[in-house]
């Protein structure tokens, strides 16, 4: 990843790495997402406090650089079904 790489290209690149995406369509499925939070849950589970899809032309590497988590809390993106996110 890049300054230059967008959301759309990182979840392309991570899905074709993990062979989940072989056509283009399928990698519209899914979409990157900024999740806040910080463990400390059930087992030192991940809790998430805010989750946000970011969208397809932004760039998460500078929005990482601009905007930062309030103290006591960490920023990590993850890939999830743009379904579930939506709803």
């Amino acid at each position: 990843a890049t300054p230059r790489s967008t959301a759309r290209q990182l979840v392309r690149e991570a899905l074709e790495r993990y062979g989940l995406a072989p056509e283009e369509g399928t990698a519209g499925e899914y979409v990157l997402c900024d999740v806040v939070g910080r463990p400390g849950g059930p087992g030192g589970a991940w809790q998430v406090e805010h989750l946000r899809a970011v969208g397809d032309g932004e760039r998460p590497l500078v929005l990482q650089d601009v905007w930062k988590p309030k103290t006591g809390c960490s920023r990590r993106f993850e890939i999830r079904r743009r379904q579930e996110v939506e709803r």
